[in-house]
């Protein structure tokens, strides 16, 4: 369950900066989280919770944001896919580039000041 060490990560980056322009609370956190690093988000969201007790995170909502991976077809442009693929998801063809998807970091932060 890798999910542990990045909410840890996210903690971390967080209280450095709710630290760093003197919040009194964490209020708001929005991740974008690329598909190819398989993390569940219900799994996320609840690990970051139990570690972000007794801390200015604590009840802080976490909202995440999927990256899909873009797909680049020769035959048919440019397309979406939820999962690593080794074929265009519209036309099927395999002249595909993959970019994408294996984001992971911190969109926005709400905090009390």
């Amino acid at each position: 369950m890798h999910e542990l060490g990045v909410a840890s990560e996210i903690l971390e980056v967080v209280l450095s900066e709710a630290d760093r322009h003197a919040a009194k609370k964490v209020t708001s956190i929005r991740l974008r989280v690329g598909v190819l690093r398989a993390i569940e988000p219900e799994n996320l969201s609840f690990l970051f919770e139990h570690l972000a007790r007794g801390t200015p995170a604590e009840g802080a909502s976490l909202e995440i944001v999927e990256e899909p991976i873009r797909v680049e077809c020769e035959a048919c442009g440019a397309s979406e896919a939820r999962s690593f693929t080794c074929e265009c998801p519209r036309c099927k063809g395999s002249g595909i580039v993959l970019t994408g998807g294996d984001s992971l970091g911190i969109v926005s932060l709400e905090i009390e000041a």
